[in-house]
């Protein structure tokens, strides 16, 4: 059965950038629009003066990225301890 799909465009510094996602992304992808337009609005207003609206739209996803990054890493390490403690209360029941 083909998963359903949702068109979103996503207007990024004057440009389109249309995307077909699975149905259940499509909220993602318009949180993701308005998340990304409201913190490049920021650095217009702070950088516009000495910077191009590229270098701003790279920082931008350099930031984004970043990000994701950090909440990878702290998954990570709490999905390890969660797998810590039930290994822990597996062993205390086993003895």
């Amino acid at each position: 059965m083909e998963s359903l799909k949702a068109k979103v465009v996503v207007n990024l510094n004057g440009e389109q950038l249309p995307f077909v996602v699975p149905k259940s992304d499509e909220p993602y992808f318009r949180e993701a629009k308005e998340m990304l337009n409201d913190r490049l609005a920021v650095l217009t207003r702070e950088y516009s003066a000495f910077a191009s609206s590229q270098m701003l739209v790279s920082v931008l996803a350099v930031e984004a990225l970043v990000d994701a990054m950090k909440i990878n890493e702290n998954y990570q390490r709490l999905k390890g301890e969660v797998q810590e403690r039930l290994e822990l209360i597996q062993t205390n029941f086993e003895d």
